[in-house]
């Protein structure tokens, strides 16, 4: 049985990540323990304050609305899919740098959907990346063996989709990209 303290340690760790998760962040031991040191009701003596790792566990198994999600870089990160769904913090784990995140985005659209990726769709959140970002991303795929398979269409309004040709062929992404350019209105 857990504590009255722990209970209430858990019961902070969890509005911590919802706050965080409202404002698009992902929060990992490290801040979360600095967050509860803050605001600890315990007070700061260490031996009072309890494992984090212990902590995060009991604090997941309370609050059944939290997840954690294990980072590209090897770190746990936690957030609330209701708030940050699994896929955003998928995306906001992998932004840097540019050319990976651009590449198994547009890798992942292609397998799993399957659809191309408007390329303007990088300059809006979650993704945030500048024009110039994208275009070095680009230029840096197009010199590279690893991202021989990441390529474009073009539609008809100009618009540049990238796909994977790996997981799309090129007439079938290139019909897509001119569907979801067009919309379904003017494409009956």
């Amino acid at each position: 049985m857990i504590s009255e303290e722990r209970k209430v340690l858990c019961r902070v760790l969890a509005d911590t990540i919802r706050e965080a998760s409202q404002a698009g962040q992902l929060l990992g031991k490290d801040e979360l323990s600095v967050n509860l040191r803050a605001h600890c009701p315990l007070g700061d003596d260490e031996q009072v304050f309890p494992e984090m790792d212990g902590l995060l566990a009991e604090t997941l198994g309370m609050h059944h609305d939290l997840a954690a999600l294990e980072s590209i870089s090897g770190r746990t990160l936690y957030h609330a899919p209701a708030l940050l769904s699994r896929t955003y913090a998928a995306i906001l784990d992998r932004r840097a740098p540019p050319v990976t995140l651009i590449a198994e985005e547009v890798r992942k659209n292609s397998l799993e959907y399957p659809r191309p990726v408007p390329l303007d769709l990088f300059e809006e959140s979650p993704f945030d990346l500048t024009p110039d970002q994208i275009e070095a991303g680009l230029k840096t795929m197009g010199g590279s063996l690893e991202f021989q398979d990441i390529t474009y269409t073009t539609t008809n309004t100009g618009a540049v989709y990238l796909f994977s040709s790996r997981y799309l062929e090129r007439g079938y992404a290139a019909f897509l990209a001119e569907r979801a350019d067009t919309g379904l209105l003017l494409n009956p």
